[in-house]
This record gives C-alpha cells, sequence and structure tokens, in this order.
C-alpha cells in the first residue's frame, strides 16, 4: 500500500468520527428539545390551538377546561330566527345535542403531540396557521331530525300562483306568491357552526320556490272583455234555492280553460254536501219536485250552457230535463246530477277563456271572457211539437154522480230541435243540430163522483 491511499484512508476514518459525533450530538440535541418540550408542555397546550374559533393556545389543561366550562359546556339552549323578524328557541336536549367534554378535552391534549403532531407544529409557526381542532359532540339522529322537520314546517308554505278575480264585467289578477322551505342540510351545518360562536341566534336559511303561473303570465291571455254572456232570473220564492244558486255559481266562478281543454260541471262544482254549505230545495224527481240538497243548480248549469253556446264552444254532454221548466226556453235548459248526468264543454279556440259567474238581485248571469269574438251566434228552435198531457181518475163517492173535478192539473209534453246558427259578417257559416229533445207530459188527475145526487 503506497503513502497516498493510507493517507487518504486514515482522512475518511477521521471525517467519520466527525460525522458520527456531529449527528450524535445532533441527535441528542433535539432529544434534549423535545424532553424539554415535552415537560413543558405535559400539562398545557400549544401554542396557535384553537378549538373551532376558540383559542386554547398555549394554556394550562384546567384553563381551557375552565374556558370551556364557560364559553361552551353552560350553554344549554340555540335561538332561532326568521327573516321577518320571528323567534324561536330550541335546547340542545331538543335538538339532540349533548357534549362529549372528555373526548373534546383528548382531542386538545393530543394535537401537535408525537412526530406527526410535531411537523403540523412546525407548518403551524412557518406558515402562521393556526391548528384547529374539531370539538366532540353526541349527536341523537333522529331527533335532530325531528327538530328540524319541525321548523321546516313552521317555515314551509308552497308558491301560489296568480290568478284571475272576477266581480261582475270586471277581470282583476291577483299576483303570486313565492313559496319557501328550509334549507335542512345549511341549518345542520349552521347549528354545529354556531355552537362555538359568540352569537348564539341563527338566522333560519329559507329557499326560495317560485310560482309556477305569475301575472305577467296572465296578462298575455287576454281574458280581460266579454266574449258572451246569458243570464236567468231567480224566482223570489225560496232562499234556500237562491242560496244553492249562488253557492255553485261561486265554485265555477274565474275558472280558467286553455285552448282544447274540457270543463265538467260536476268536476268544478263538486257533490253538493250539507258540509259544503249546500240547502234543501226543490229537485226534479219522476214527475213531482221534492226537496234535495243542492236544489236549485240545474238553474246553474243551464245558465252556463247557454253562455257557451254564445261563445260558440263544443258542447260534449248535455242533457234535458223530464219536464219542462219556467225560467228557460223549451230546448235550452241542462240538466246535472251527481255521478250520472253532466254538463261538459270544450274551449275549441285557440286561446285561453275565462267564466265569470254571479247573482245579483236574483239575476244569474254567467259571461265568458276573452278576445272579442269575430262571429255572431243565433240559438234557433224547430220541430215543436206539442203532446196532451194523459188524464188519470179516481173516483169518490163524497162527490155526486156526474160532478168531476181537477185534482191535479196535469203538464203538456214536448218535442222539440235546437239548432245553433253561426254568421261571420252577417253571412250564416254553420248550422248544427245542437239536440232533439223530449219533455214527457205530466198526468193530470181528475175526482169523478160516484155518490148519490
Amino acid at each position: 500500500m503506497d503513502l497516498a491511499t493510507t493517507i487518504k484512508k486514515l482522512l475518511l476514518k477521521k471525517w467519520l468520527k466527525i460525522l458520527l459525533l456531529a449527528c450524535g450530538t445532533a441527535f441528542l440535541l433535539a432529544a434534549v428539545i423535545m424532553l424539554c418540550d415535552f415537560c413543558y408542555f405535559y400539562s398545557r397546550t400549544y401554542p396557535g390551538l384553537y378549538l373551532e374559533t376558540i383559542d386554547v393556545g398555549n394554556m394550562r389543561l384546567e384553563e381551557v377546561e375552565a374556558l370551556l366550562d364557560e364559553k361552551l359546556w353552560s350553554l344549554e339552549e340555540l335561538q332561532f330566527s326568521t327573516a321577518g323578524g320571528e323567534k324561536m328557541t330550541l335546547s340542545l336536549s331538543d335538538l339532540g345535542l349533548s357534549w362529549d367534554r372528555q373526548g373534546t378535552m383528548e382531542k386538545i391534549y393530543r394535537a401537535g403531540r408525537g412526530w406527526k403532531g410535531y411537523a403540523v407544529r412546525l407548518h403551524s409557526l412557518r406558515t402562521g396557521n393556526p391548528i384547529i381542532v374539531r370539538g366532540e359532540i353526541k349527536v341523537d339522529e333522529l331527533r335532530l331530525a325531528g327538530a328540524m322537520a319541525g321548523l321546516a314546517k313552521q317555515l314551509y308554505h308552497p308558491p301560489r300562483d296568480a290568478f284571475f278575480e272576477v266581480e261582475g264585467e270586471t277581470v282583476s289578477i291577483i299576483p303570486e306568491q313565492e313559496g319557501q322551505y328550509l334549507k335542512t342540510a345549511a341549518l345542520r351545518e349552521l347549528i354545529f357552526y354556531s355552537l362555538y360562536e359568540e352569537e348564539k341566534e341563527i338566522l333560519l336559511p329559507v329557499g326560495e320556490w317560485p310560482a309556477a303561473r305569475t301575472a305577467a303570465d296572465l296578462e298575455n291571455f287576454g281574458v280581460g272583455g266579454v266574449m258572451a254572456s246569458f243570464y236567468t232570473d231567480v224566482a223570489a220564492g225560496n232562499p234556500d234555492r237562491a242560496y244553492n244558486i249562488k253557492l255553485g255559481a261561486s265554485a265555477i266562478n274565474a275558472t280558467l280553460l286553455a285552448p282544447g281543454e274540457l270543463f265538467s260541471f260536476n268536476e268544478v262544482v263538486g257533490e253538493t254536501t250539507a258540509s259544503k254549505g249546500y240547502r234543501y230545495a226543490p229537485i226534479i224527481v219522476g214527475d213531482e219536485l221534492v226537496p234535495g240538497l243542492g236544489g236549485g243548480l240545474c238553474q246553474v248549469s243551464t245558465t252556463l250552457y247557454n253562455a257557451a253556446l254564445l261563445a260558440n264552444l263544443e258542447i260534449v254532454e248535455r242533457h234535458n230535463h223530464s219536464m219542462r221548466i219556467s225560467y228557460i226556453p223549451l230546448g235550452r235548459d241542462a240538466t246535472v246530477a251527481t255521478g250520472s248526468l253532466d254538463l261538459k264543454f270544450r274551449n275549441n279556440r285557440d286561446h285561453y277563456i275565462l267564466i265569470g259567474a254571479d247573482l245579483n238581485n236574483l239575476r244569474l248571469t254567467f259571461r265568458i271572457f276573452g278576445p272579442p269574438m269575430k262571429e255572431k251566434v243565433e240559438i234557433i228552435s224547430s220541430g215543436y211539437q206539442q203532446i196532451a198531457p194523459p188524464i188519470n181518475y179516481e173516483y169518490s163517492d163524497a162527490l155526486p154522480a156526474g160532478v168531476t173535478e181537477v185534482v191535479k192539473p196535469g203538464q203538456a209534453g214536448y218535442y222539440i230541435t235546437t239548432w245553433r246558427v253561426v254568421y261571420l259578417d252577417d253571412q250564416e257559416i254553420s248550422r248544427e243540430m245542437l239536440f232533439r229533445d223530449y219533455y214527457r207530459p205530466t198526468p193530470a188527475l181528475h175526482r169523478v163522483g160516484t155518490g148519490d145526487d
């Protein structure tokens, strides 16, 4: 081995000794620093440590516990408020929440400890960012969900579409109202966040629920003018019948029909029940008038039917009465009965129509609102035929023989055909046979005497 090689080996050994000594010294120094760090922070938290938003850094553990007792663990309730200023208070128990003190203190104590924690602390010192620990809270998910559902129920209201209001010949638009609902996912986050905030009042987060139909939509329907109207006079002798007529007309008033939409009297008015306010008034059963709930509604359907005829709407279903009625000419009536007889017509026009109805001074009027009609409609009758009423006899010895008295006058029956004739610029453009109606006669009753003279 030459001298140069020997010198290199000696130098290498020397530098290795120096390196080992430096590493050992550095390790020993690090161990001493960590030991001092451990001893100093054995019962303290590390600087820059926060429990959520609460500064708990560089404090003795008993100081941390006292601080949390004051700021967190003494909290028993949260207050909620709406944008309108309404306030509600719920306890943590109501919300299904309770503090996990031991779990929280353990997380605070462990934060920044160990090799991994030491690296987090170095990063915090270098960047100036705090070390944030999340508190431990016990959650009864069913109770929390129930509490939020209760809040949601108080806040919830569905949107209300804009709608028409009709009074006589005046059509008004009532604007829409937006609905609202509680954002439950956002509320959950706010609840947990607010537990650590000084301000314990939570503004309930709501979502807006827009209406499907707005006032602007209704403005475009063009139903401000009267296309056609028809009225009948209501007899003054029966206030209960007049009341039923008013109730039925109110149910139809302001009904909107889209192009192609079918109107059904029975669907719109529904059953005539006492719970809806209907009263007993005469209805036709067979050949007699008997009391029935909703008596008088046939005058409502009849008046509407004639307005629909004059508006040149498509008649889908209509039935005449079994007997002639007094308030409308033959062939122009329309009877209804829940579950069997209905009045149906279709909006066969290319625009919306609006139905208005009112009873004023015993005059029942139906109006069909929409753009001005270009055509003119006339309702005419033909094929009129009267049928004499049959006579039924009963015999009585209370009357002298040969003497006859009328106990009940009969009513003639009729055949009649009704047509709808449509004119445009005074020229007939269509003639439609609507119905061939039969009204059966009502028998008369005569009493014939068989007694002694």
